[in-house]
């Protein structure tokens, strides 16, 4: 038989229950097996009997519940603009959706029995749950007709049935009406799935930063002349040009030319790395000042920088416990009232009570999932507010659900723990004579070193004038000045000139002639801001604490010790990061902090990403935590902050479950036989609104307490 992998997009899931929607009507098709549906990536993943499968059958089974297939995987460009249009139209519904609910919330909690009221309750109640519900009800019969439920059915019957039985007692003289309770229920549930998008939405922009280093165009070498190209349309072993402040196209090796390429891309490091004949070079990465010939070794989902984005795009379609939790209680919560709903309208009318049908309503209309809809979308958006105000911004939720269980801090160096930029520590030499020279020849420099330089020695006048300057590519800059030539630059050309060698061990440049060293300038990258004290902090939590960067291993080794983390790794590439993390998290649940394009796969991969404001777009989109200021101090904040949201959403999921452990027996008439008690569907609609507002109160307690 004809069996094959497929990658398929599939469009049209607005929820994480979507996935579980679609992966069930999937589960009951001949001819797919291995079925994985990931709501973040939009994907459909399966192994295909060609020979069993019908497709437009399958396609079609899906699109009644709302969802489109398309047999071939979609770019991301295009996944992306058909999200941001969805999420349009999901807001615009979603407005919309509240004009109407507003009035009927009011017209049912004042439980009116004019007949111009209820009518007008019924008309809203239509539009409410016949057009904005329409996709719940359409995937809530899809899955009917395949044996399987999720929330949607939950929802789609209580608000159908709140909705017949309403309208029989209208027409029967009857004025136990519940008219608010079928529409409100589609209400609050498209609130939660509104919010969920929105936050898919936006960690999908970590790919989309990533992308936008990947230069589209290239310009291939043919006999001798340039032309523009696709960088798809590319084959190994053909020749690229690469001009001074070009992206470079391709992972590749060069063939001729010199030149600095900035590589922070990859290691986080800020200073450019010199470029000859030979050398590796990689796509995404920033041409210097020297012109380059590159032959082309990997282009596309190949290269390294593909690597990154498919790093990225894995770890975002794995399950959160969020996602989960919903799924369980799809599978539990939601089969058993539909079975004890039933039961309870057979037990009453065997024992031939004439309320029995009103018992066996009560239990549907009671426990419809409006509270337990409520309250993670609730608790998210309290926690989410607030940590604005506290300058952090949450993307994900299960950053603030997971950080009590963080038992590894995986710390980039480069401009996390340390400030990321070369700072000059030490100046020796013939300082007196030959200040002024150094500081003149310097403004003609734009290596991070030389600004270095400029921000230690800062504006100064009077200086000679600097004539004949010259950059050279790998090596620094030299001008004449008072009929002498001066060079500053590396200490590997202050050797090949002057014969003599600068022994240091960390970054330095030297200024010198053409036969004498005369100031030699040390450079270091200092420690953030707080970093001792947060490493202390984590420390005395019992968290264990590693580095990683891309410096080299002394240096990374030095820093490690320095402030007492507990293993450290250096010359490190983003995806081997990416290894590290994984590695981890087979020993427990990891917190990865970096700011670089570097660390973006490494915070997707990790249990919880944090980056912060001044860190690049692409690590800020892959975070789930972004602190916007005091660095990484403000950590401290993060997990205070989370262990409100965890105290927030557990007070509102036990609320929800609490009042349906005591509200079902009530509403199914346990105690109608003893002491006569019973609950009308009015009353049950109260109780049913009652207990979402007890899942709104709790989560504006939140505002109330302070941080600490």
């Amino acid at each position: 038989m004809a069996k094959m992998e497929v990658n398929w997009t599939l469009s049209g899931m607005t929820c994480a229950g979507c996935a579980h929607s679609a992966a069930s009507i999937a589960e009951g098709t001949p001819g797919l097996d291995n079925i994985v549906v990931r709501y973040a990536s939009h994907s459909f993943k399966a192994t295909v009997d060609q020979e069993i499968l019908d497709l437009p059958a399958f396609k079609a089974n899906l699109a009644k519940a709302g969802y489109q297939l398309e047999s071939e995987k979609v770019g991301m460009e295009i996944q992306f603009d058909r999200q941001r249009k969805a999420l349009q139209r999901q807001l615009l519904e979603l407005l919309l959706a509240v004009l109407f609910a507003g009035p009927l919330l009011y017209l049912g909690m004042s439980h009116s029995m004019d007949g111009l009221m209820i009518a007008l309750q019924g008309l809203l109640a239509v539009v409410l749950s016949g057009y904005f519900g329409r996709k719940i009800h359409a995937k809530a019969f899809a899955l009917a007709k395949m044996g399987a439920t999720n929330m949607d059915t939950l929802v789609s019957l209580g608000s159908i049935v709140a909705f017949g039985y309403s309208l029989f007692n209208l027409l029967s003289g009857n004025h136990e009406i519940y008219f608010e309770s079928a529409g409100l229920i589609i209400a609050f549930v498209l609130i939660g799935k509104y919010l969920e998008q929105r936050g898919k939405l936006q960690n999908s922009k970590a790919v989309e930063s990533l992308l936008a280093l990947q230069p589209k165009v290239a310009s291939k070498v043919v006999d001798g002349l340039t032309v523009k190209v696709d960088v798809s349309a590319l084959e190994i072993d053909e020749v690229v040009q690469v001009k001074p402040g070009e992206q470079i196209p391709v992972d590749g090796i060069v063939v001729e030319g010199t030149s600095s390429i900035d590589e922070s891309t990859f290691t986080g490091e800020p200073l450019a790395v010199s470029k000859t004949a030979g050398a590796e070079v990689w796509a995404g990465t920033v041409n210097g000042e020297g012109l380059l010939l590159v032959k082309v070794v990997n282009t596309g989902k190949a290269s390294a920088l593909g690597g990154i984005i498919e790093a990225v795009l894995q770890a975002q379609e794995q399950e959160t416990s969020i996602e989960k939790l919903t799924d369980r209680i799809s599978k539990i919560f939601v089969p058993s009232i539909l079975i004890l709903s039933i039961i309870v309208g057979i037990a009453w009318s065997a024992a031939g009570e004439p309320l029995s049908t009103v018992f066996a309503i009560n239990v549907l209309v009671i426990a419809c999932p409006c509270a337990l809809g409520l309250a993670t979308p609730l608790a998210v958006v309290a926690a989410t507010g607030k940590a604005a105000r506290n300058g952090m911004l949450v993307r994900n939720a299960s950053a603030l659900e997971l950080a009590h269980k963080v038992d590894h801090i995986l710390w980039d160096k480069t401009g996390t723990l340390t400030k990321g930029k070369p700072t000059v520590v030490a100046i020796s030499g013939d300082v007196a004579n030959f200040k002024n020279i150094l500081i003149a020849l310097n403004q003609g420099g734009s290596h991070p070193l030389n600004e270095g330089m400029k921000q230690h020695f800062g504006f100064q006048g009077g200086l000679p004038k600097v004539r004949r300057l010259k950059a050279l590519p790998g090596k620094g800059i030299q001008g004449k000045i008072d009929g002498n030539v001066y060079h500053l630059g590396s200490p590997s050309w202050c050797e090949e000139i002057t014969g003599q060698k600068v022994a240091t061990e960390k970054t330095t440049a030297v200024l010198f002639d053409e036969t004498n060293v005369l100031i030699t300038v040390i450079f270091d990258d200092v420690l953030a801001t707080g970093a001792i004290d947060i490493i202390q902090h984590t420390n005395d939590l019992g968290i264990y604490n590693v580095l990683l960067s891309g410096d080299k291993i002394p240096v990374v080794d030095a820093l490690g010790k320095t402030l007492g983390l507990q293993e450290s790794f250096g010359e490190m590439m983003p995806i081997e990061k990416v290894e590290k993390v994984r590695a981890f998290r087979n020993k427990g649940t990891v917190l990865m902090i970096g700011d670089g394009i570097n660390d973006t796969a490494a915070l997707s991969a990790a249990d919880v990403g944090l980056s912060f404001a001044a860190a690049t777009a692409a690590a800020q989109q892959s975070a789930d935590v972004v602190l916007m200021r005091d660095g990484v101090l403000g950590l401290k904040r993060y997990f205070a902050l989370a262990a409100q949201f965890r105290q927030t959403l557990r007070g509102n999921l036990i609320w929800a479950f609490g009042y349906n452990v005591v509200a079902i027996p009530l509403a199914a008439g346990l105690l109608y036989p003893t002491f006569g008690i019973k609950l009308t569907p009015m009353i049950a609609s109260i109780a049913m609104s009652v207990s979402s507002i007890g899942v709104v109160i709790n989560s504006l307690r939140m505002h109330i307490k302070a941080l600490k």
